[in-house]
């Protein structure tokens, strides 16, 4: 059975109802509330007969640069049904209240997106940072990341190859005072560690891994370096070694 998704725009016409004037923008897709109203707007539709969204799905964020939407996908198990609902928060300051109270798997997802877009979910019992340490500077999936204040630039000033438009490199985003940004680096065969790995006598990249001796780069054993000679010490007598399939052995006396 297909799961029915309830148009924003259904969601808005209700909101209003329960809450006038709290409706942002509609879509089809979801509706937008105010950052403030979020908790009252999620207990709402937990509670509310018709919806029944007693299952949260997922939180996500977006940041827009002028604002950030804090993105919320509800369901309702025993109606088959889902939608969409957005808090709006300003882009300065960005201050959700937390639906931890209604949804108590939001905990981890919220510290998630506090960590990560720098929104604070005031009201959380346990507002820290999940993935990166204390003292970090700044968000790292935040669109101003890479220009912190003070200067500040961590690792590359733009993404991997986005470069202006006709060049290939950060030349005309270098400040004559700032840090250099390194350049990047074109991936090409063979890759780092390639030639080193073809050269193992065994293990996992050596030797295919899993007791397999086929590998992308040629069987194992026709990899392996042919024996040194043997050289006797006089008085020693070399047994050679001996095909025993071959027909060229000499019979006892």
């Amino acid at each position: 059975m297909t799961t029915v998704a309830i148009p924003g725009t259904e969601v808005a016409a209700r909101l209003n109802e329960a809450f006038p004037g709290v409706v942002i923008e509609a879509t089809q897709h979801s509706v937008t509330v105010p950052a403030e109203r979020v908790a009252d707007v999620a207990l709402w539709l937990r509670d509310d007969d018709q919806y029944d969204c007693k299952f949260l799905n997922c939180i996500t964020g977006i940041d827009w640069m002028e604002h950030f939407d804090v993105v919320y996908v509800v369901s309702s198990l025993a109606k088959n049904q889902t939608l969409i609902f957005e808090g709006r928060a300003n882009h300065d300051d960005p201050v959700v209240p937390t639906v931890n109270n209604v949804w108590m798997g939001a905990n981890l997802q919220e510290r998630e997106i506090y960590d990560l877009m720098g929104i604070v979910f005031s009201g959380h019992p346990n507002m820290k940072r999940i993935f990166l340490w204390d003292g970090f500077p700044g968000h790292p999936l935040r669109k101003d990341f890479l220009a912190l204040p003070q200067g500040h630039k961590p690792g590359l000033q733009r993404f991997p190859y986005e470069f202006p438009a006709g060049e290939r490199s950060y030349e005309s985003l270098t400040s004559p005072e700032g840090p250099r940004a390194p350049a990047v680096p074109r991936l090409r065969a063979p890759l780092p560690g390639q030639t080193a790995a073809q050269d193992l006598g065994g293990g996992q990249l050596g030797t295919g891994g899993g007791g397999s001796t086929e590998t992308r780069f040629g069987s194992f054993e026709e990899r392996q370096p042919a024996p040194p000679p043997v050289t006797p010490v006089e008085g020693e007598i070399v047994v050679e070694n001996v095909d025993p399939d071959s027909d060229d052995k000499e019979e006892s006396p």
